[in-house]
């Protein structure tokens, strides 16, 4: 069956079709979810329509989602219907997947959408989708129930930081969705509109009359001025997740402005910590205990957002490598059964009470996006509509959301704030899955959460007492790791190593024993100087993976953890962790001369069956 997935995101739109992967639709994995209407009445969508809104920026619309809930769009001196604009997008997909079936038809096409859209905006995208000429059965798949099919079978939050808003949803071990969220003023676009009025506290006092030119623009030179600037500032915001400072390139008659890593955290901290809050509440209403939480969306690149989690929560969250794809990946692999749809649009949004003030509001720079005097911390992310141009007003409405008194079970062990301990989940069985190969999934167990969901007892080494833990017996194991290793050890072949070794990896230093098994297995054990050391290594190996994976839970001696399998030309890898624990493992198999193709799920069976540490 050829099932296509389409995530029409507000920034950028991805597509994946299966047997093939992520699909290179507009010269790249992404596609900016933009429209520009021509002259002559025809659309443009993606690079090219950014391309030609410099030529006259009245008729482009970057983010044509925003305006879901309404009917038209003013592009120039035309209203054109939002369903056309999202039309242009979806058909713009479809030209791109049409060249890959080589004469086969979409048997399912998986639509998806934020958890909290009721019908109105839902039949909305499968209107769009029709009218783009998409055939075969539309399915509604919610991004957060999406985000959900690639962990298993277990209990999680969603961690979505969009362009548009801040949502976050929390689903039970059958990935229905619990309780959700939102915060409609904090996005990608709010952190850039931030960055502008920073900026604008620097340089407008230097040209008064040329700063509200950017703010307000009228003509056209004007428009293209402020679209370039929005651009520079939107690289600027990304290029800060892995540098330290940043050049920000200034219309005239402004020069280049240095913004640091440390500035744009100031920015956005105090509405970073507002998310978590939201993420908390949602949490207790949904009465589980999640055992993950998933960052999706480009924002959380930006490393305060884990940090912050991990800050406030306890939670080491689960950053995938793309997090713009992950939507569209998970929807390929949605189990139908478990997709729920808010039935109604008319219920009113979850918004969490405004936060006290506690420190002084620097006043906001000259335009009409103020500051929030509600917000804590000096320079927030604001809501507001944003000035004309590239960004024009009318986000959501404020429907569609679940109340904070809604039909949801609150579990009541859970009071106050986030619990520093929740309660243990039971293990989870046959949960087994199948991840396609690189460019087309998102390896999401990479962040492992961190020690305060590990299981804890009298007979147990704490992680401290692990990483502190030096004694080795004859063979190089420490107590830590001869709990990780279970019975393998008593077989021999068990020896002390100087670093652990996988093919096209660099040398992995700590605690390091080497033992052959048999039939051409081995496995490494790894001890580590931390939980986070031990989860990135994994992750690493994890990432080299070229071909499908499988992935599932483990348990067992007072462990538990996750384990990635791949092959490649009858050589395999399985790398497993230890939840809370600062050690891994690294399970490997050579090739031999003759033998069978290597698959991922002998990988698998062997481990369970010979490695995995026995109750």
């Amino acid at each position: 069956m050829r099932v296509l997935s389409v995530d029409l995101g507000t920034a950028n739109t991805v597509a994946v079709l299966s047997d093939h992967g992520v699909v290179d639709v507009d010269g790249g994995p992404t596609m900016p979810s933009s429209v520009y209407l021509d002259e002559d009445g025809s659309l443009r969508v993606g690079r090219e329509a950014e391309r030609r809104s410099r030529q006259d920026p009245s008729r482009y619309e970057a983010n044509p989602k925003r305006h879901i809930d309404k009917a038209t769009l003013k592009l120039g001196e035309q209203n054109l219907p939002v369903n056309d604009a999202l039309a242009a997008i979806y058909a713009r997909v479809l030209e791109a997947v049409t060249a890959l079936l080589k004469g086969e038809h979409l048997d399912e096409i998986r639509l998806t959408h934020p958890a909290e859209w009721g019908p109105s905006r839902r039949n909305k995208l499968l209107s769009a989708a029709r009218l783009a000429g998409m055939t075969g059965e539309l399915v509604p798949v919610p991004e957060a129930t999406a985000v959900a099919s690639l962990s298993g079978g277990r209990p999680l939050a969603v961690y979505d930081f969009g362009a548009d808003t801040f949502d976050v949803s929390v689903l039970d071990a059958q990935h229905r969705i619990l309780a959700d969220g939102s915060l409609s003023d904090v996005g990608g676009l709010d952190v850039d509109q931030a960055l502008l009025e920073h900026i604008g506290r620097t340089v407008s006092h230097k040209d008064p009359a040329g700063w509200q030119r950017l703010m307000r623009p009228v003509t056209v030179d004007d428009h293209r001025a402020r679209l370039g600037l929005r651009e520079e500032l939107r690289l600027a915001k990304e290029d800060l997740s892995e540098l330290p400072q940043v050049e920000v390139l200034m219309p005239e008659p402004f020069e280049k402005v240095v913004i640091t890593r440390a500035e744009l955290e100031a920015l956005v901290r105090s509405s970073l910590i507002r998310t978590t809050e939201l993420l908390i509440s949602t949490v207790h209403r949904a009465g589980v205990t999640p055992e993950h939480v998933y960052l999706v969306g480009g924002s959380c690149r930006m490393p305060l957002v884990a940090q912050i989690i991990a800050e406030k929560v306890g939670i080491v969250p689960t950053n995938p490598d793309h997090p713009e794809t992950i939507v569209a990946t998970g929807a390929q692999v949605v189990d139908r059964a478990a997709i729920t749809l808010k039935p109604e649009d008319d219920k009113p949004r979850y918004v969490e009470p405004p936060t006290v003030v506690t420190a002084p509001v620097s006043p906001a720079v000259t335009g009409p996006h103020p500051v929030n005097p509600n917000v804590s911390g000096p320079n927030p992310v604001v809501s507001g509509s944003y000035p004309s141009g590239s960004y024009p007003s009318g986000a959501y409405s404020a429907s569609g959301a679940y109340p904070v008194t809604g039909p949801y079970p609150v579990n009541p062990n859970i009071s106050g704030s986030y619990p520093a301990n929740f309660p243990q989940q039971a293990p989870k069985k046959d949960n087994r899955k199948v991840l396609i190969g690189a460019g087309a999934a998102v390896l999401v167990v990479a962040g492992i959460i961190g020690a305060v969901f590990a299981l804890s007892g009298p007979s147990l080494p704490s992680a401290d007492e692990c990483k502190d833990d030096t004694a080795q017996d004859g063979q190089g194991f420490t107590k830590c790791l001869r709990q990780l290793a279970g019975t393998v050890p008593d077989g021999g072949g068990c020896e002390k190593a100087d670093s652990a070794q996988i093919t096209g990896m660099e040398e992995i230093k700590g605690t390091v024993v080497s033992c052959t098994i048999r039939d051409g297995y081995a496995v490494q054990y790894i001890l580590t100087d931390s939980v986070t050391g031990a989860e990135n290594n994994a992750a690493s190996i994890a990432k080299s993976f070229q071909t499908d994976r499988v992935e599932a839970d483990w348990t067992g001696n007072g462990l538990e953890g996750d384990y990635r399998a791949a092959t490649s030309s009858g050589t395999g890898v399985l790398v497993f962790t230890a939840k809370g624990r600062p050690m891994f493992g690294i399970l490997t198999k050579t090739a031999e001369e003759n033998a069978d193709e290597l698959k991922a799920d002998e990988m698998a069976d062997f481990f369970e069956k010979s490695v995995q540490p026995g109750e």
